[in-house]
């Protein structure tokens, strides 16, 4: 009687409705599977939701050995076309950085994609945000408790902004998922595409890209290092050149807290985290949009295939849904990623505007002179990039009226009138916050702003000239007071 009692409770214990739908699911399985049904269905829950069960399972996923590697097969190289599959490297080389924690971005099934705030991704970049976070709080405490010195302030900016784009990315990472299965979802629904190389070559794009951007920012650090070194070299109270490096070009740091070779490591770490903030956000912009246009020229590789053929009004109503959908989707993303993209912008603007500005003053050396140029035009290329890039989302989904300008007379219909309507009167690109739409018309409009403010620049700089070089002073890593 004892034993039965103890059967009822716990048989009672754990009838929870969630249960109930677990077991009927799993009996059907089985069922489909081939196993012979059980006999007595009112048997103890297959799964049970107890405290040390979810205790066990948090351990098991912290603690366990890390898997080995496979060796790669041909459904790895196998590419399906879509822009889930095209992205992985991008994120993968951002986790790496403290960016983007979101778990299954290898799985070729972007529902597979899960953000957790207590992943090992989620605690890395916990860790960077409060590294990087007290950065920024000390350059700006040392901006503002000397004099507010214009380079300091500089400094200021750079780490503030840093911490800002990660954040922007947190929040990004939880609706990831959701992003990629709609985006999948579309991308199924285009046309579809011919062979082996049209479906991977979004994806061979994107890593060119990618290996581009990357290298010429890790070029321009490993230069910006070399320059800072002869700042170094010039404190004679110093001895340790190691000691001497990290407090001329952290001085908002070691100000106010004594140098060991830990918190040398720890700065320079979370510094090269802020490097490579600084021009993910750019190559992030970069992507997006090429995944957008590409999707828009999926569209129009089909529509000009059928141009000047009468087709039915069927036929016009099916690709202009498709077309709307990706109208659709450039709207959502674009209401995820418009802060990103106002941040790449005004950020290559002011960085701009600083680096022409110090322009005028001389270098001490040939590596001085082959940096600071080095640097001054890898931050145009990369505003011109980010800025056609983007542009050409708008300029793919104008592409239509070309095709629908050639339809005969008597193939015109009520479905191609209302997608010549959409195409010519919708404005569909990326926007900065509502503020700017990501066209052609807006490279004119930064070059036209950068030669304003750089004429204020100069006027002020004539006027306010110290006996200071401020060339010297690198306004990215390497500070110098």
């Amino acid at each position: 009687m004892r034993v039965d009692s103890g059967a009822t409770e716990t048989q009672s214990l754990f009838s929870s409705p969630l249960n109930l739908q677990i077991d009927e699911l799993v009996c059907e399985k089985r069922k489909k599977m081939g196993f012979a049904a059980l006999e007595n269905n009112d048997t103890k829950p297959l799964i049970q939701s107890s405290w040390h069960t979810h205790l066990k399972r948090w351990c098991v996923a912290w603690l366990r050995w890390p898997k080995v590697p496979r060796r790669a097969g041909r459904d790895d190289w196998m590419f399906n076309g879509t822009f889930h599959e095209a992205v992985r490297g991008v994120l993968m080389m951002a986790q790496l950085f403290s960016i983007m924690p979101v778990r299954g971005i290898l799985a070729k099934d972007p529902r597979k994609l899960r953000f957790s705030y207590t992943s090992g991704r989620a605690v890395y970049a916990y860790f960077c945000a409060v590294g990087i976070g007290f950065l920024a709080v000390m350059s700006v405490y040392f901006f503002a408790s000397k004099r507010y010195h214009f380079q300091k302030m500089v400094t200021a900016f750079f780490y503030c902004y840093n911490l800002y784009a990660m954040y922007r990315f947190a929040r990004l990472g939880q609706k990831w998922p959701a992003l990629m299965v709609k985006w999948t979802r579309v991308d199924d629904s285009l046309p579809p595409q011919k062979d082996l190389f049209e479906r991977a070559v979004l994806a061979y794009r994107i890593k060119l890209c990618s290996i581009i951007v990357m290298t010429l920012s890790l070029s321009e650090h490993l230069l910006s290092i070399v320059a800072a070194v002869h700042y170094s070299n010039n404190c004679p109270a110093v001895h340790d050149p190691y000691e001497a490096f990290f407090k001329s070009n952290f001085a908002f740091v070691y100000y106010y807290f004594s140098y060991s070779t830990l918190r040398g490591f720890l700065t320079k770490f979370f510094n090269v985290i802020c490097n490579f903030v600084w021009s993910y956000v750019d190559l992030f912009v970069i992507v997006i949009s090429m995944g957008l246009s590409h999707s828009f020229r999926r569209i129009n590789a089909y529509l000009f295939l059928h141009k000047r053929e009468k087709m039915s009004e069927q036929f016009w109503g099916e690709q202009r849904q498709k077309y709307r959908n990706v109208c659709d989707l450039v709207t959502t993303v674009d209401d995820h990623i418009s802060a990103i993209t106002m941040l790449s912008i005004s950020n290559n603007l002011f960085f701009i505007c600083v680096q022409i500005l110090n322009s005028m003053n001389s270098r001490p050396t040939l590596v001085h002179t082959v940096y600071f140029w080095f640097n001054l035009i890898i931050l145009i290329g990369r505003t011109l990039a980010v800025a056609m890039f983007a542009a050409e989302v708008n300029d793919e989904s104008k592409r239509p009226i070309e095709v629908l300008r050639t339809i005969p007379r008597d193939g015109w219909c009520l479905e191609t009138k209302r997608f010549a309507e959409e195409v010519t009167t919708d404005t569909v690109a990326l926007t900065g916050l509502k503020f700017f739409s990501m066209t052609r018309k807006l490279v004119l409009n930064v070059t036209g702003a950068i030669i304003t403010y750089e004429l204020v620049l100069i006027q002020f700089h004539k006027d306010e000239v110290s006996d200071v070089d401020l060339c010297l002073i690198d306004p990215f890593d390497e500070k110098y007071y």
